[in-house]
C-alpha cells in the first residue's frame, strides 16, 4: 500500500469517527431537549393547576416576617404600591401568587441540573 492509500484510509477513518460522534452529540442534545421540554411543561401545568386562593396576614407573616418584608418582596416581584397595613397591602396582593425566592428558584434549577446530568448519563451508557 502506498504512502497517500494509507492517509486516504487514515482520513475516512477519522470522518467515519468524527460522523459518530456528532451523531452521538445530536442524540444526546435531542434527548436533552425533549426531557426539558417535558419538564417545562410539566411545571407549567402544576402552575396553572394551582387554585388561586386568598393569601392570610398569617400566612405572609410565616413566609416572610413581618408586613415590611412581605411588602418589599411584592412591591420588588410585582411593582405593587399600596397605603400602609396589613388591610390595603391585602387587598393590593389579591389573586397574585406569593413571589419565588431566589433560593426557591435555585433549588428548582439544581434539581433540574440534576435530572439533566442522569439523563445524559443514562444516554450516554446507551451509546
Amino acid at each position: 500500500m502506498s504512502r497517500f492509500s494509507k492517509l486516504i484510509e487514515e482520513l475516512e477513518d477519522l470522518q467515519q469517527q468524527d460522523i459518530k460522534n456528532s451523531a452521538q452529540v445530536f442524540s444526546i442534545t435531542a434527548t436533552l431537549s425533549t426531557r426539558l421540554h417535558e419538564l417545562l411543561t410539566s411545571v407549567e401545568t402544576s402552575n396553572k393547576a394551582l387554585p388561586k386562593s386568598k393569601i392570610t396576614k398569617e400566612e405572609l407573616i410565616k413566609r416572610y416576617g413581618n408586613y415590611n418584608n412581605a411588602y418589599a418582596t411584592y412591591k420588588k416581584a410585582y411593582g405593587i404600591k399600596c397605603k400602609k397595613g396589613w388591610k390595603h397591602f391585602l387587598k393590593a396582593t389579591e389573586g397574585l401568587s406569593p413571589p419565588v425566592s431566589l433560593e426557591e428558584r435555585v433549588d428548582k434549577l439544581e434539581e433540574t441540573v440534576k435530572l439533566l446530568v442522569k439523563i445524559l448519563l443514562e444516554n450516554e451508557t446507551k451509546l
